[in-house]
């Protein structure tokens, strides 16, 4: 009788097993998907190892700033903080 219910529960391991399997191939593709259609939208998906297990981090593309808009941003800042000092001046 303990035998039988030995092989019962080895017959269960092996089922379970063979699923886990299924299951870790399937989510290789559907992993394998999401960073092909993640590129599209440029967005980079890069595979990250941890603890033996692969998940997807977003990283998002480098963009690049043009010089005439870095040249817009500092002027804009400069006059922001031309502005701030102005008003925290007393007036004598």
């Amino acid at each position: 009788m303990l035998t039988m219910a030995n092989q019962a529960i080895s017959a269960a391991v092996s089922q379970l097993k063979q699923e886990h399997i299924r299951l870790c191939k399937e989510l290789a593709r559907v992993d394998e998907a999401l960073s092909v259609l993640g590129s599209l939208d440029g967005v980079e998906r890069a595979p990250v190892k941890n603890n033996k297990k692969v998940r997807s981090v977003t990283v998002m593309a480098k963009r690049t700033i043009s010089a005439a808009a870095r040249k817009k941003m500092s002027e804009a800042a400069r006059a922001r903080w031309a502005a701030r000092k102005k008003e925290k001046t007393p007036a004598k």
